[in-house]
Order: C-alpha cells, then structure tokens, then sequence
C-alpha cells in the first residue's frame, strides 16, 4: 500500500524547510535511509532519509519550493501503485443549499458582497507578505486548496509587475533574483534581528604590537601539533576571560526576559561560497589557545563544506565576526539574533602613533562590540570593550596563568 512521507519535524523549532535539491526522481526504487533531498532549514541544509523501501511513486514540490512540516513531501510504495498516486486528490463535495424555509441556515449563508474574500495564508506568510510589500489579495496560491505559502510570496517579490499590476520594467533595465536556500535565511535572520533588537555600536583600536609578537612565536608550535593559529583563536580566548566580569553581554534576551549564560559558546562567522555561516565553538572558557584554534579550524572547514549538522550551528551565546584580510577599518555588524552582542575583529596594518613620546609605526587592531540597548548602555559597552582591549595588547601575562 503508497505510504505518504510528510516532511517531518526536524527539531530546534523548525516550522518549514525549503527544497534545495531533489536526489530521487519519480519511478526510482529506493532503499530505506536512502536521502531522498536537501532540506534547507533556518539552521541547516539536512537531508531527508527514506522512511521505507520502495518505488518513489510521487513527488510534492519543485526545488526552491517552501514546504511546512507535516506537509506530504513523497509517497512511496509498489510501482503497481503510481497511477493511483498520480492522481489528484478530489475536491470536497459542496454542501447543497438549504430551503429558504430554514431560516437560521439562510443567516449562515448571508455573505457582505462588498467585502473581498480572506486570503488563505499562515501567520508567517502574513508577516513575510508585510515585509516585502505584497498585497495578498493579488497572489494566486500555489498550496492544497489554493493556500498562499511563503514561496509565492517570494516569487510575487521577485516579479512585482506580474502581481501588481505596475507597469512592467523596460526589457534589460531589471533582473529578478530570487532570494534562495541559504541566501533566503539570512536575509530572513537578519531582517529579524534589525526589527527585533536596538543595535548600539562602539568602535576602539589597540597597539597589538605584543599580540602580533606572541603570535608570530606560538604559530610554528601550534602548527607542529596541527593547528593553525590565527588572531581570531586569541581573541576569543581573550573573550572568555573578560565576560565573566560583563556577563551581560553573554546572554540571550527571549520575550522580555535577560537569561545569562555561564558557558562561553561562541559563535564564528564564517564566509561560504553560499553565505554567512556560524558554527559554534563550545566551552571556550575551558580550552587552551591551541584547541580553541584546532576547534576553530574544524567547525570552519566543516561549514564551508556544508557538512555541519544543526546542532553545530545552534546554541552559541555570543558571535565573533571579522573582516580579516578584506578592506575596511572597521564595520557594525548585526547582531546574531536572539544573542545580545557581536565583536568585530578587523585586520591589523601599520599606522604611526605617539609611543614613549616618539611617532613610531605600530601594527593597530580594530574592534568593534555592537550589543543591545535594551540590556546595557554605551557606558557598560565601553568598560568591557576596554577589558578585551588591556588583554589583548598584553597577551603573554594572561597566557601564562591559562591552565
């Protein structure tokens, strides 16, 4: 008997995913755990295993297609069984109308002509709908019974023209770009987090003419033990030491309610050829320089792999970014929503400043903390951007008091 597989609930409050990629066609025999697709997640790209042996007899959706949980994403059984499968559920029978004798059924059928009909569509496709300007009356739902999802949202975005009705753009002056798998994500998580949370950003710089020394001697060691050792392994060491002293900047506000964390979970924002991805570096406070590094190196390799699996990319407590060798002296990055504060670590070049009375060249680091209004003021702000900065320009004291 055809057995519908519906896109089951993949935890950490995934509500929908977005097929990125189909690795069965119709008509193929599958074994049980088999990937069927690449799901993309808020969090992830997963795939989704075969719950069973048999012939795929039908697939529900398109890649790019959005889908909720619980929504019928194969069926499979016995290739017997693909015409019944293949045929269109039946719509439901329409109720008869009543006598006009029965008066209290006449009310219920009573209908304000002058009122448009209610589009059918979730909570969250309302809101997407609100944020990107669609007006829902005039998108043709693509879901069971004509139902508006989130991808016809998005597809209404990507070409307004054909939804609104506005004049349609001379050819070559536009081209649609539909915002896509983990493109898509981020720009949902980022509009969450400018919405959601009063970003406030201070900037200070230090001479890391002793960091850079202390690098420059621990790099042939630690890469002798397999570690590469970059500034960022430092800094976040440096990180876990100072929040103990400002630990509201390692917290997570939720509905109103500051929760502190006392591990130091932090994430590293990592360039991908597919996006922004943070992976989490667990118990930093813990490590020693080196595993933080070696630790770093994985979880970074792993994501640009796409190789991470969800809970790798979820639970950190604060986020660590930083423009390295690209250009720029300093940035205010967006918060990694629900955490309360980002660091930006910018690259070090050379600048002349006045040091023991003398304009000498001096290797400077950038950094910025951007953190939410809600839970600390600029005050607050500036003494813990302080306490990372006196333990950034004297590393070798800290260094050697780390067990």
């Amino acid at each position: 008997m055809a057995f519908e597989f519906k896109f089951p609930d993949v935890g950490e409050g995934i509500a929908e995913g977005e097929i990125v990629r189909w690795l069965v066609a119709e008509g193929d025999v599958v074994t049980l755990d088999q990937a069927l697709c690449e799901m993309q997640t808020d969090k992830a790209v997963v795939e989704i295993p075969a719950p069973r042996a048999g012939t795929i007899l039908r697939r529900n959706g398109r890649e790019g297609d959005v889908i909720p949980v619980g929504q019928i994403l194969v069926v499979i059984g016995e290739a017997s069984e693909k015409e019944a499968a293949s045929r269109p559920e039946p719509e439901p029978a329409q109720a008869s109308s009543p006598p006009a004798s029965s008066p209290a059924v006449v009310a219920q059928d009573v209908v304000d002509v002058g009122a448009p009909p209610r589009a059918q569509a979730a909570p969250a496709t309302r809101r997407l709908a609100r944020e990107l300007g669609i007006d829902l009356a005039r998108v043709e739902g693509s879901g069971p019974r004509g139902r508006i999802v989130p991808s016809d949202i998005r597809r209404a975005a990507a070409a307004p023209a054909a939804v609104t009705g506005a004049p349609a753009a001379p050819q070559g002056e536009r081209t649609p770009y539909r915002l896509q798998g983990l493109r898509r994500v981020i720009a949902e998580h980022m509009v969450q987090s400018v919405r959601e949370i009063p970003h406030v950003s201070v900037v200070d710089r230090l001479n890391a003419r002793r960091l850079v020394a202390v690098r420059t001697l621990l790099k042939p060691a630690a890469e002798a033990r397999g570690a590469r050792l970059t500034y960022l392994p430092l800094v976040a060491k440096a990180l876990s030491l100072c929040l103990p002293q400002h630990p509201v900047f390692n917290a997570r506000w939720d509905d109103g309610t500051l929760y502190l964390h006392r591990s130091v979970d932090i994430g590293i924002a990592t360039d991908t050829d597919d996006g922004l991805i943070v992976p989490v570096v667990r118990g930093v406070e813990h490590k020693s320089v080196l595993e933080v590094a070696a630790e770093m190196g994985r979880v970074t390799e792993r994501a640009r792999a796409r190789s991470l699996g969800p809970s790798e990319l979820t639970g950190s407590t604060i986020t660590i970014t930083g423009g390295g060798p690209l250009a720029g002296l300093f940035a205010t990055p967006i918060i990694n929503y629900p955490e309360v504060a980002i660091l930006g670590v910018y690259r070090i070049q050379e600048e002349v400043i006045v040091e023991e009375g003398d304009m000498r060249p001096a290797p400077m680091l950038y950094l910025s903390l951007t953190f939410d209004h809600r839970v600390a003021d600029g005050a607050e702000a500036s003494r813990f951007l302080s306490s990372l900065k006196d333990l950034l320009a004297t590393p070798e004291l800290w260094l050697l008091d780390l067990r």
